[in-house]
């Protein structure tokens, strides 16, 4: 069985996710661990993974529990949040095997 961290995180604060199963995907196990005072990071990060992945994404994850979505909103919350990072053991995605029709290239 395999294990993989997502960790956002700050000076003093951090938010780790762990999964553990057989595939990223769709892991058996999922758990939250909040160091610090994330302050509204913490809310920020749970509301936009509850969603699930947007329809554009369902090609490439699966749901709300899909790790590499969680990592995803994290990045996005790095982004929103400056002073924040995220770091992540999760295997890179494959890279698609071919654009959608209407995509920019």
């Amino acid at each position: 069985m395999a294990h993989w961290t997502i960790t956002l995180a700050r000076e003093g604060a951090a938010i780790v996710v762990r999964g553990e199963g057989d595939d990223p995907h769709a892991p058996d196990r999922i758990d939250y661990e909040v160091r610090g005072d994330p302050g509204g990071v913490y809310r920020a990060l749970l509301d936009r993974v509850a969603p699930g992945p947007w329809s554009f994404l369902l090609d490439r994850m699966k749901d709300e529990r899909d790790l590499y979505w969680i990592a995803d909103c994290a990045y996005t919350e790095a982004l929103l949040h400056p002073g924040w990072s995220v770091k992540t053991d999760l295997p890179p995605l494959p890279e698609p095997e071919e654009l959608p029709e209407d995509a920019v290239p």
